[in-house]
């Protein structure tokens, strides 16, 4: 049974979290798989929504992957994170220089043991890219919406933070409105006022003639009929808009997608030739071995030669 006849029948936020928890080598096939089953029951929007989904970087392959199999870890950096934000809103020098210091050791212990979990699933990293998923969890431990991106498990890209400003989110989580956090995203501490409530309004016509309201209520109308008109037309607008850019990304995800595939492509072409490599230089030892033996060969029958010459001249 293919992945996409067992995803048949689940919720799509279900699909694109499992899809998010694979090996990048595998993303694409099932991806695509989960796509056109989509499209065969029916649901060609499901089907375009699934086939739009970009394929991980290496670093948000593996920052999901911490989600999935240290989330107690990851929950406990994030409560960290949260913890530190406190504590620069507090100006609590102490409680900082505390906190830092165990934000240094948990990231690099966490860095390790990413790289460890990498190779255990038979995809092994660079140190660049270990570099990469510490920046993405330093970036999440300093802003509460990075911290919730990377929970859900579903980043399609590393998350940097300079220190002052937002951490910029824009396309770094895969299908956002379905995404539903796997661990503790940590305590929130951005400072969001609630909105307040309106103020209660006068009843219709209190204090007024018939006429004052019957004219009220037609200036009204008219200005609800232009406000209609005026949504519907940037409603249109917004739409074409929205098509406009669907377009682009869809054809920007194919191009990434493409991309990725050959670099692993040529990253296997790579391996491929650096084992004939090795077989050509073991190849080539033996016969400098070979050549070494047979020049020998060659100075000891010269002078072999060179003594028979000269027995034979004392002969004549």
């Amino acid at each position: 049974m293919t992945a996409a006849r067992q995803g048949a029948g689940r919720e799509p936020g279900e699909v694109v979290t499992e899809l998010y928890g694979l090996l990048p080598a595998d993303f694409t096939a099932a991806r695509n798989q989960h796509a056109a089953e989509a499209s065969r029951t029916g649901d060609k929007e499901l089907g375009k929504r699934l086939k739009a989904l970009p394929k991980p970087s290496a670093a948000a392959w593996l920052a999901n992957t911490l989600v999935r199999q240290e989330g107690q870890a990851i929950a406990d950096v994030l409560s960290l994170g949260a913890s530190l934000r406190e504590a620069q809103t507090d100006l609590d020098r102490d409680e900082l220089r505390r906190l830092n210091s165990e934000r240094h050791r948990m990231l690099r212990a966490l860095a390790r043991q990413a790289r460890e979990l990498a190779g255990e699933a038979g995809h092994p990293v660079s140190a660049a890219v270990a570099a990469e998923v510490e920046q993405t969890l330093w970036a999440a431990m300093t802003d509460a919406d990075a911290a919730a991106a990377l929970a859900t498990g579903r980043l399609v890209r590393g998350l940097e933070a300079n220190g002052w400003e937002p951490v910029d989110l824009d396309g770094a989580v895969a299908d956002p409105e379905s995404a539903q956090p796997l661990v503790s995203a940590g305590a929130r501490n951005d400072g969001a006022a609630r909105p307040s409530r309106p103020a209660p309004v006068r009843g219709d016509g209190e204090g007024m003639s018939s006429r004052q309201q019957r004219a009220a209520q037609a200036k009204a109308l008219r200005s609800a009929e232009d406000a209609l008109a005026s949504a519907k037309e940037t409603a249109r607008k917004a739409e074409e808009q929205l098509a406009a850019v669907q377009a682009e990304l869809d054809s920007q995800t194919a191009a990434r997608d493409a991309l990725t595939d050959e670099i692993d492509d040529l990253r296997e072409r790579i391996r491929e030739l650096e084992r004939e490599v090795s077989t050509v230089d073991r190849h080539r030892g033996t016969l400098e071995r070979s050549r070494d033996t047979a020049r020998r060969e060659a100075r000891a029958a010269r002078r072999a030669l060179d003594k028979a010459e000269a027995k034979l001249q004392s002969l004549h």
